[in-house]
């Protein structure tokens, strides 16, 4: 499935854009190229998901997540495994959405409504963009969000989460 990148929010086409700029001729880039300071502006609305192969099956472990990620969740869940953390109610369309980004090799869009303590349901987009450090398999996927209808506060890039950044980019 194509994602139609001219009908999103701006954000995603120039991740998209991006993306492709640092691939050259592989069909993925890879999360060892990723520089945050290209994206300084989307770091608080991007989740890094590692793909874990464990016993034959796919398992997606967050690596990093955006401060706005985390403060519309009041949950730091960094290192912990989207089975464990994401509410059971919206688990099986995000895990089907990343296991379709392992399956084709290609981004992936969805919108749905994510839950959020407090707020209730959350109109919520997302671009889920495949990573591969050998150009055959995805093994990470950068999830970049955006929440149409709600106002929340930006955060800048500054502090720990360039150096989150760094250390989750093995650097």
């Amino acid at each position: 499935m194509n994602v139609a990148f001219d009908t999103l929010d701006a954000r995603f086409g120039r991740m998209r854009d991006y993306l492709a700029g640092l691939q050259g001729a592989r069909r993925m880039a890879c999360r060892s190229d990723l520089d945050p300071l290209r994206f300084p502006d989307l770091l608080p609305f991007v989740n890094l998901i590692d793909v874990v192969l464990e016993n034959d099956a796919v398992r997606f472990r967050f690596r990093l997540v955006g401060t706005a990620q985390s403060e519309a969740a009041q949950l730091d869940y960094a290192r912990r495994f989207v089975d464990d953390v994401v509410d059971p109610a919206s688990r099986p369309r995000v895990l089907e959405d990343l296991t379709r980004v392992v399956a084709t090799c290609m981004p992936h869009y969805g919108r749905y409504g994510m839950p959020f303590p407090g707020r209730g349901f959350i109109d919520s987009e997302r671009v889920f963009y495949p990573l591969s450090a050998d150009d055959r398999m995805v093994d990470c996927i950068l999830a970049l969000h955006h929440y149409p209808d709600v106002a929340l506060p930006q955060i800048g890039a500054q502090g720990w989460h360039l150096g989150a950044w760094r250390q989750a980019l093995d650097r």
